[in-house]
């Protein structure tokens, strides 16, 4: 498993934005990407900081993601609302959703 985080700096009108445009995309995303298992999106107001973690099932589905026309949805909005993010990955090491 990888688990990606995008993160960048929003105003409150840019949150509001970026969150209607989520609660709509991220079940999309879920839906008809092959690889996806889950994906959180959560923001920390007094920062002004918004945070999105996408849990893949591989790097394979992560790069599926990134050659495919959902991501020029989302690389639209940043651009659109002049947002500067940050995306890392890294792979997942220990992980709870086998334990039962």
């Amino acid at each position: 498993m990888l688990i990606t985080v995008t993160q960048g700096v929003v105003n409150a009108k840019q949150h509001q934005e970026v969150e209607r445009f989520l609660r709509d995309f991220l079940p999309r995303l879920k839906r008809r990407q092959p690889g996806v298992i889950d994906a959180f999106h959560f923001h920390d107001e007094s920062a002004q900081k918004s945070t999105t973690l996408i849990l893949w099932q591989d790097e394979n589905a992560r790069n599926a993601y990134r050659e495919s026309e959902l991501i020029k949805e989302a690389m639209a909005i940043e651009q659109r609302l002049g947002l500067s993010t940050s995306r890392e990955a890294y792979p997942v090491t220990i992980s709870t959703r086998d334990a039962d």
